[in-house]
């Protein structure tokens, strides 16, 4: 078979990534009674602003044919194995799961350079790209042209984006017709969160228009916007990225302020491109996704289990009866998956229901980090700690003996491992929940978007500006605000949305939940004239 991902050191192949993900991850439940789902849904929706679907969408619905057997070596596919004994598979037939070489600019005809770099459709900023700029669209089409507001249309009570027959959804079924226009259709938890910001545009373009009623709608749709994605980027790293690796350590990281007032990180010199490592090492949440769905009314009673996997591609699936909602309490009350190194058995064979005959997205993972050249797990702990390993005993200051073993029988070099293989088996990092090299590698991002956005809301010199009182408004920014001003049915939530609900962190009516003060962007001229 024709190979053109990386090798082991050795010059020969790799492990097959189903065989390295059966022996490093096991399969099973397994609860965190730390964190709910918004903690890895904000994290996907985050990732949909700055990575790319592309390569995703061809595999799934385009490039399906890797696994035929006179397909192996075409130059489109890198098919994932499977072994004679495979545990699942060795009696049903399947040989291979589907995967896709990563598509490049040569591809698109944008470039004749023999080597060619990875295709990339969004942009680098955390700008709400996946709303204002979806499938780079641009904002003309998603304006209503009215008050500053996006165009949505009301169903069943409901208000969404709306939606096309040409969008596509393919696993729509019976009555389901909802599909997203100009956003992105696929995964639940992004779904929603694009529902929401959509509404919440929305929300403070009419809070402004109520307060301001001589500004045009122009404007209403730039303070808007403006807010919508401060509003985005406050909860990125003042919520969820302190919460994955601990407040004090973004601090001393310079990753967040420590202080409530401006910070200003621009540097015109520093280059703001995302790099491949941060969008590819995003994938390690797969091990904190659940495959299952418990649905709850708004009252917190308990309605059913639905197979989550189910409903990717499916938007029309939300707009049946009070799907929503259902969705909506899940996310809150019911935990995420642990970081145990292990993965829910459907995501780890059956991922894609109704797509594909088998997928393994953690195999998929590691397949795709090998096609895409990124370097091994070692290089990145020597890069980020100035620690080299040179053998397989120098990992146990980041992994457990245990896991060492597993590697050490896998591998024949320490530095034939995988990063996101060494991503799933480092110990978490101190104060955090996290392993420190993925934590570095995120942080190495956030660093390049702090220096290279000239726009970062925090700035107090940047165009359009926040005053220092409409920044302290901005400060207030929070999930559980989020889904009290926007969310369907939502009369409380828990005070942190993204901790399981506990007595720390108990169930509290949307009123104790603090919201912006729109004062703060009252105009007087409004007044006099």
């Amino acid at each position: 078979m024709c190979s053109f991902s990386r090798l082991a050191q050795s010059g020969a192949e790799l492990p097959l990534a189903r065989t390295v993900r059966l022996n490093v991850l096991k399969e099973g439940k397994s609860p965190n009674l730390i964190f709910n789902h918004h903690l890895t849904g904000f994290g996907i929706f985050s990732f949909s602003d700055v990575g790319s679907v592309h390569n995703i969408e061809n595999m799934l619905l385009r490039t399906t044919f890797c696994c035929e057997e006179e397909h192996w070596n075409d130059y489109v596919c890198t098919p994932n194995l499977l072994t004679a004994d495979d545990p699942v598979h060795k009696f049903s037939g399947i040989k291979c799961m589907n995967s896709t070489r990563p598509l490049t600019y040569r591809d698109y005809k944008c470039t004749n350079d023999a080597e060619s770099a990875h295709l990339k459709k969004a942009t680098s900023p955390f700008d709400l790209s996946q709303i204002y700029n979806a499938y780079n669209k641009g904002d003309q089409v998603i304006r209503s042209f009215v008050k500053g507001q996006l165009t949505v249309e009301e169903g069943d009570g409901h208000i969404y984006p709306p939606s096309s027959p040409e969008a596509l959804c393919p696993l729509n079924s019976g009555n389901e017709t909802r599909c997203f226009k100009n956003y992105i259709n696929n995964l639940t938890p992004i779904t929603l969160y694009v529902i929401w910001f959509v509404r919440h545009h929305n929300y403070l373009a009419s809070k402004l228009a109520e307060l301001n009623p001589c500004w045009s709608d122009e404007k209403l749709f730039n303070v808007a916007r403006n807010m919508n994605i401060a509003y985005y980027q406050q909860v990125l790293l003042y919520e969820w990225l302190s919460a994955l690796e601990g407040r004090s350590n973004l601090i001393k990281a310079g990753i967040i302020n420590k202080y409530d007032g401006f910070r200003d990180l621009y540097d015109e010199d520093e280059d703001p491109e995302v790099t491949l490592e941060f969008t590819f090492c995003l994938r390690w949440f797969h091990l904190m996704q659940s495959t299952t769905a418990k649905f709850y009314d708004r009252y917190g009673n308990y309605i059913k289990d639905y197979p989550l996997l189910k409903t990717t591609f499916r938007t029309g699936f939300l707009g049946q009866g009070d799907n929503i909602e259902y969705f909506t309490q899940n996310m809150m009350r019911d935990g995420c998956r642990a970081y145990d190194s292990s993965i829910e058995h459907d995501f780890a064979n059956d991922a894609l229901p109704g797509v594909q005959r088998s997928l393994d997205v953690a195999a998929g993972d590691i397949n795709k980090g090998r096609n895409l050249g990124v370097a091994p797990y070692v290089d990145y702990v020597k890069h980020f700690t100035g620690i080299e390993i040179n053998c397989f005993e120098d990992l146990a200051a980041f992994i457990p003996v245990a896991k060492i073993e597993v590697l050490k029988s896998l591998f024949g070099d320490v530095k034939d491992i995988d990063l996101i293989v060494g991503l799933w088996v480092e110990e978490p990092m101190k104060g955090g929940h996290i392993p420190l090299t993925f934590a570095s590698i995120i942080n190495d991002n956030m660093k390049r978007s702090l220096k290279g956005d000239r726009h970062w809301y925090e700035r107090p010199n940047r165009p359009d500006a926040f005053t220092r009182a409409q920044l302290k408004e901005i400060r207030k920014a929070s999930i559980a605000r989020l889904l009290c001003d926007v969310g369907d049915g939502i009369s409380e939530v828990p005070r942190n949305a993204i901790y399981n609900i506990s007595p720390k962190n108990p169930l509290v009516s949307c009123d104790k939940i603090k919201g912006i003060n729109f004062s703060a962007w009252a105009d007087n001229t409004c007044k006099s004239s």
